[in-house]
């Protein structure tokens, strides 16, 4: 349905995107992640015609709708776009909000689909208040209803849940993502909370310094990472420095074993929170053992752990775990560390620079 290929922008002598290329089939739901500056607005701008590449193309459907020195206009791409403060009309009231989008039909046809849009998102008995009698929840829903009206063929969204507070944003996410899923909307939805992505997205590009790191479902990213970059980004992660010796990866926390990496290198081996339990049972002995409790910090369902490696009274190395409920144990106490190696992860150093 849409397919970017090599695209690359430059703003005066910054390059902003740099070879960008993946795609987009019919319903599917993809989200474009990464920290603030790595272009992922840049790249819903270029979709939707806003700005204009430099090199590459972008293809919609069977036609070629932008390339260096070519670009349909905005008006004609048949795409909605849901911006990150809604742009709702102050003085037009819900419901002509929602039908602003459906100039150029027939009166009936205006009112039945914006009736149909009002139904989807619960607010009919809200049709006639102005946007500044409504929460930031309705306000996005209504912004959602607008860009939606037209019926366009691709619909993006700029970071539409980010002015919200948590609960209702929780809420909200979960509402879009049944109406675009049950519609059968084809959409692209930029975000930098890797949660939300994982919990909106059938696809996630995920972005760094203008590039595509890594494309693929949720699933596939956080279990098969391409870098250190990419499982960091989507859980907090412990690192420890490892040096191949033979079979075997040495680290503080114990021995990992190799993969296919040269004697002597060094490598980042990073531990996920699930991988780290405290108790008696081990996973593995090779990576089993007794530690010191640095610090116990209760966060409602949780405790936060730190525990130190080697030498007391202050070791240099650290693991933080998390167990669940109050952690029955004094800063100073010595308990069994155990690490599942099969949720380590291992990069070559220079990968994670």
């Amino acid at each position: 349905m849409l397919k970017l290929e090599n695209l690359s922008l430059w703003f005066g002598d910054d390059q902003i995107i740099r070879d960008v290329s993946f795609e987009v089939t019919d319903a599917e739901l993809v989200c474009l992640l990464g920290p603030s500056g790595c272009g992922k607005t840049t790249t819903l701008r270029l979709i939707a015609g806003f700005e204009k590449p430099e090199a590459g193309t972008i293809t919609m459907g069977d036609q070629v709708v932008s390339s260096a020195g070519y670009a349909v206009d905005p008006q004609q791409r048949d795409v909605g776009f849901l911006f990150q403060d809604y742009a709702l009309f102050p003085h037009l009231t819900v419901a002509e909000n929602i039908a602003y989008g459906l100039s150029g039909r027939s009166k009936q046809e205006v009112k039945e689909w914006t009736w149909e849009m009002l139904h989807q998102i619960r607010m009919t008995d809200h049709a006639d208040k102005y946007p500044h009698e409504l929460s930031g929840g309705q306000q996005q829903r209504v912004a959602l209803a607008r860009a939606r009206a037209p019926r366009p063929r691709l619909l993006l969204l700029d970071e539409p849940f980010s002015g919200l507070d948590t609960s209702l944003r929780g809420k909200l996410r979960r509402e879009t993502r049944d109406i675009l899923k049950d519609r059968g909307v084809t959409a692209i939805m930029v975000t930098h909370d890797p949660e939300e992505a994982m919990l909106m997205a059938d696809r996630i590009v995920l972005m760094r310094d203008g590039r595509v790191v890594q494309t693929g479902t949720p699933e596939e990213l956080y279990t098969n990472p391409v870098d250190a970059f990419t499982a960091e980004f989507f859980c907090d992660v412990n690192h420890l420095d490892g040096i191949v010796d033979g079979d075997w990866i040495k680290t503080d926390a114990g021995l990992i074993p190799n993969q296919n990496y040269p004697d002597g290198t060094e490598v980042d081996v990073l531990i996920r929170p699930e991988a780290v339990t405290i108790g008696s049972e081990a996973f593995d002995k090779a990576l089993s053992q007794e530690v010191r409790v640095c610090a116990v910090d209760y966060a409602g369902g949780a405790s936060h752990i730190r525990l130190g490696l080697g030498e007391t009274p202050e070791p240099a190395t650290h693991i933080q775990a998390r167990y669940p409920g109050p952690f029955r144990a004094a800063v100073g106490d010595r308990v069994q560390l155990n690490i599942d190696q099969s949720q380590t992860l291992v990069f070559p150093k220079q990968d994670n620079a």
